[in-house]
Parts: structure tokens; C-alpha cells; sequence
């Protein structure tokens, strides 16, 4: 055997242990080649919906859990994961929980100020019912929209790690996006 051939038969391997752990460490598939599609939302409830179907409460694993949002929201209260909560509207109803299913009404936005979602566009101007729970909702509503009562209004900051991270729910949203909205909770059931 010629001393090039065995060369490329040496690096070949490394080549391929190479690809497996980029491809893999942002979610994508080794097999197909290609991060696995996330649907393009629709209503109101998708856009607010995790981009994993798995249900565990954790960060985006492809962005560093440290990472900050590129916006500073003022007089806010910092919680875990350096997620921003500011509430605007203190409510008197009943109070949201974890797995709790609310009713909302809200605005996302990018930090350049474009409104990526809203329920009165999405959902004709009527409230929005979801879920706070892991793999239903994104992390930072999971951690953020509890502790509301029904009646107030708050604005998260979500850092990319509490959002979609590096994947791109739809053309509106980039990638390793920080992602503000203002949720008004209409109902706790």
C-alpha cells in the first residue's frame, strides 16, 4: 500500500469522530446529516412551544446555560439561568404554578424590536391556553410565568439557553436569539 492511501485510512476515522460530535453537539442528526425540522408555528401556542419534544426541564443543551441575554431589562429581577422577570401589573386572581394551564394573551419580540408573535394576531385577539411545563412551553415561561396571578402582566427576558437556543423555530427567529414578551394572564385552571 502506497503511503497516501494509508495516510487517508488513518485520518479517515478521526475525520468522522470529528463530524459526529459537531453535528450532534447542536442537536442535529448523524445519521440524516441534518437538524432534525422543527414545525413552523402557527398559532400563538406553537410559537410559545419548545422546539425538543422532550420533557426534560433543562436549558438548551447547545448554548452555554451562562450565557447572558443581549438585552438589559430594567428594574427586573434576575432568576436562575439569568432569565429577566419585570412585572408591569400585579394581578389579585388565582396564581399560576408549574403544569398549571393558563390563559394568556402576549407579544414576543427580538431585542432589535421586531414582533416575531402575537396572540392578537395568531389567535384573532382571544387568549391563548397553555401548559407551564417542560416540553410544552419554552424553559423561560416553565421558570418565568409562575408566581403570576391572573390579572397582572409581566415581560421576560429569555436568553437563548432558556429559548430556542441554537435552532431556528421559524424564519422570524434566528438562531441563539434573545426573546422578550409581555404575557398578561387572563386565567389559572
Amino acid at each position: 500500500m502506497n503511503r497516501a492511501k494509508t495516510t487517508r485510512l488513518a485520518i479517515a476515522p478521526l475525520i468522522a469522530v470529528g463530524l459526529a460530535v459537531l453535528v450532534s453537539s447542536c442537536g442535529a442528526s448523524f445519521d440524516s446529516g441534518v437538524a432534525s425540522p422543527t414545525p413552523t408555528p402557527s398559532t400563538g401556542a406553537q410559537v410559545a412551544a419548545s422546539p425538543s419534544t422532550s420533557p426534560k426541564a433543562s436549558p438548551s443543551s447547545c448554548v452555554n446555560p451562562a450565557t447572558k441575554a443581549d438585552y438589559t431589562l430594567t428594574g427586573a429581577r434576575i432568576l436562575s439561568g439569568n432569565l429577566q422577570v419585570k412585572d408591569l401589573k400585579l394581578g389579585t386572581g388565582t396564581t399560576a404554578k408549574l403544569n398549571s394551564t393558563v390563559s394568556v394573551t402576549y407579544v414576543g419580540k427580538l431585542v432589535n424590536g421586531t414582533v416575531f408573535d402575537s396572540s392578537a394576531v395568531d389567535n384573532h385577539g382571544k387568549p391563548v391556553s397553555l401548559t407551564l411545563s417542560a416540553g410544552k412551553v419554552i424553559q423561560g415561561w416553565v421558570e418565568g410565568v409562575p408566581g403570576m396571578k391572573a390579572g397582572g402582566t409581566r415581560e421576560l427576558v429569555i436568553p437563548p439557553a432558556l429559548g430556542y437556543g441554537c435552532t431556528s423555530p421559524s424564519p422570524k427567529i434566528p438562531a441563539n436569539s434573545t426573546l422578550i414578551f409581555t404575557i398578561s394572564l387572563v386565567s389559572v385552571s
